[in-house]
């Protein structure tokens, strides 16, 4: 159970996967190459970010053919902290995000 903690918590260890998400957060949703001309990234180098990303249900893909839109999974990433919480048996609340 802790291994699935330890890959979730490593998907935000690389400085430009935080930058990917503080884009995204600030734009709902972007492309693989508005990402890369935001931070001057070769597409191949955000899409493999955006794939660990998405491995771990932080980010969601959308299809609107022939472009893929990322979006953050707000929910996943809520339901994974609640449950590390839980698994360190924390009494407090359920943590919630605020917009």
């Amino acid at each position: 159970m802790h291994d699935k903690f330890a890959y979730f918590f490593k998907s935000f260890s690389h400085n430009s996967r935080n930058k990917i998400l503080r884009l995204l957060a600030e734009n709902q949703e972007m492309t693989v190459d508005a990402l890369g001309k935001k931070m001057q990234i070769n597409p191949s180098t955000i899409s493999r970010h955006l794939n660990t990303l998405k491995m771990q249900g932080v980010v969601q893909m959308r299809v609107d053919a022939p472009s893929h839109y990322y979006s953050i999974n707000e929910t996943t990433i809520q339901n994974k902290f609640n449950e590390f919480m839980e698994y360190l048996n924390f009494k407090e609340e359920k943590y919630e995000i605020k917009k």
